[in-house]
């Protein structure tokens, strides 16, 4: 079993919800000190309760999109507060669905400013020497199987995590010399308000159609939570660059 110890810290994005949640939550059992970042923080509050270790979830409630340009600055603060950081976890995040003959530019920058630019903005502010641990640091990018493989209707949320794919891979290679990895996975659906906010858009029907798709059957927020406290740890030293697919079969 993946463990973590208490001078760990773990910063994790969108961690008051979905698949964010689990990964806090599981993170802070495996030992890690967790800094818990969110818009809400009564939600937040709500997931330290839950915690294994209140003591070691930390809060640090924040928009991403709201002055993004201050990101890089915001993660640096933390970490000078805090200590250095071993791990990122960039959770948070959005989707919209609307056939390419309707794309809206204004929803666009929307989905591009939370789904990409705002990871991206903490990823490099992260691989700052005075930001993290050092040699075996990792950053775990929440990204979506519709990168590889959208369906019809999900052509701006599909670029936008396509992009950050994109952009994890750059910055891996250029972390690699200092011995820190980058990652992404890429979920299918996974059970939680994503899901439900799709399903709420397209209807009930949607789910029936993609069902038989899924051998495996939907995804939990536990699922993905388990791939990234594998990734964050030092049993997968050796794996940096890629986006790993976990889409139960689909």
């Amino acid at each position: 079993m993946t463990t973590f110890s208490a001078a760990q810290r773990i910063l994790v994005t969108g961690a008051s919800s979905g698949i964010g949640r689990a990964i806090a939550l599981l993170l802070n059992e495996r030992g890690a000190t967790v800094l818990a970042n969110g818009r809400a923080t009564e939600r937040l509050e709500q997931v330290r309760n839950e915690s294994a270790d209140p003591s070691r979830m930390l809060l640090a409630p924040r928009d991403m999109t709201a002055d993004m340009d201050a990101l890089p600055a915001w993660l640096k603060g933390l970490s000078r507060q805090f200590g250095p950081l071993h791990g990122l976890v960039c959770s948070a995040g959005a989707t919209w669905n609307a056939p390419m003959a309707l794309y809206d530019l204004t929803k666009a920058r929307q989905l591009f400013d939370l789904c990409c630019h705002a990871p991206l903005l903490l990823g490099g502010a992260f691989c700052d020497r005075r930001a993290n641990t050092g040699a075996g640091a990792a950053i775990v990018f929440i990204a979506a199987a519709a990168a590889v493989a959208p369906n019809p209707g999900q052509g701006a949320y599909g670029a936008a995590k396509a992009a950050l794919v994109a952009g994890a891979v750059c910055l891996a290679k250029e972390a690699a010399p200092r011995g820190v990895r980058v990652n992404c996975i890429s979920p299918g659906l996974v059970q939680g308000p994503m899901m439900d906010a799709t399903v709420e858009q397209l209807g009930q029907s949607f789910l029936e159609k993609e069902q038989p798709l899924y051998p495996l059957g939907f995804g939990k927020p536990q699922d993905v939570a388990n791939m990234a406290a594998f990734m964050l740890s030092q049993e997968a030293s050796w794996l940096t660059g890629q986006n790993i697919m976990l889409a139960g079969g689909r």
